[in-house]
């Protein structure tokens, strides 16, 4: 009887001992679950913190290029007594363009004054030349 005695309580001190580990475990796993929450909410904080950041610059940047779009800009050559305007020119290759082509066609246009030629060139949508004299 007596080794019935001894194993029962070596049985009831493991069963103690286990329990007291799994205790300390559970609260060592706890503490870690907790610090690496902490952890994630830093980062999280720190990213919202990051994205303000850029969504503030985007939308300032936004802001600037509305604004100048707004601009009217006025755009004058003046060259040995004579003048002519961005407007002018502008009309001029409109109508250049709409006697062989639709308006909406014209995606881009580059226009390069040469004043002792007294000419513009006009380079439209990449390709296609319109001359316009400017006198």
């Amino acid at each position: 009887m007596e080794k019935d005695n001894t194993l029962a309580s070596d049985k009831k001190a493991t069963s103690e001992g286990t329990e007291e580990a799994i205790t300390i475990v559970s609260d060592v796993t706890k503490e870690n679950v907790e610090k690496t929450i902490n952890g994630v909410k830093d980062v999280a904080k720190n990213v919202k913190s990051k994205a303000k950041k850029v969504t503030t610059a985007v939308k300032k940047t936004a802001a600037k290029r509305t604004i100048s779009k707004k601009i009217d800009v006025g755009l004058y050559v003046q060259y040995q007594g004579k003048e002519i305007s961005k407007g002018t020119i502008l009309e001029e290759v409109y109508k250049e363009w709409t006697k062989s082509h639709k308006i909406t066609e014209l995606k881009t246009l580059d226009v390069y004054i040469k004043v002792e030629e007294d000419t513009a060139y006009c380079l439209v949508n990449g390709e296609i030349k319109i001359n316009i004299k400017l006198s």
